[in-house]
């Protein structure tokens, strides 16, 4: 029986996708896509997922149209959400945040905070959801 978490990666990076296959791989089932409307598909396929990863800047459907459809869905309203993003302005993380994102980590990382940072954000989930 696998109780491994299932992480969506939405980025175009193959570089990306690769370093957090590697470092989060052990904990979680990474599914990987490579812009939002995958992303969309994917999830609208009925498979669960516990976490989603996604880059600010991706092709076709942005990071931010891709919080804010979520957010606006019945079935994803509450889906953790990491943002990824190469952009060093403020404004974009505030807006992202704004739109829904549960925390955010700029390009280049360190994998290691990002599943940190993760856990973090599930461990919270976990509280919220004791406190309901």
């Amino acid at each position: 029986m696998n109780l491994k978490k299932k992480l969506l990666v939405v980025d175009q990076s193959d570089s990306t996708k690769i370093i957090l296959d590697h470092f989060l791989g052990k904990e979680f089932d990474i599914i990987q896509k490579s812009n939002g409307y995958e992303a969309i598909d994917f999830l609208n396929s009925g498979i669960d997922i516990d976490f989603l990863i996604t880059e600010l800047n991706l092709p076709l459907l942005s990071g931010k149209e891709l919080i804010k459809k979520l957010r606006e869905s019945h079935l994803f309203s509450s889906l953790p959400i990491l943002l990824l993003t190469a952009s060093s302005e403020s404004k974009d993380r505030i807006e992202c945040m704004n739109l829904g994102a549960d925390n955010f980590i700029e390009k280049p990382f360190n994998p290691f905070e990002i599943q940190a940072r993760i856990n973090a954000v599930l461990r919270l989930c976990r509280r919220t959801n004791y406190i309901q």
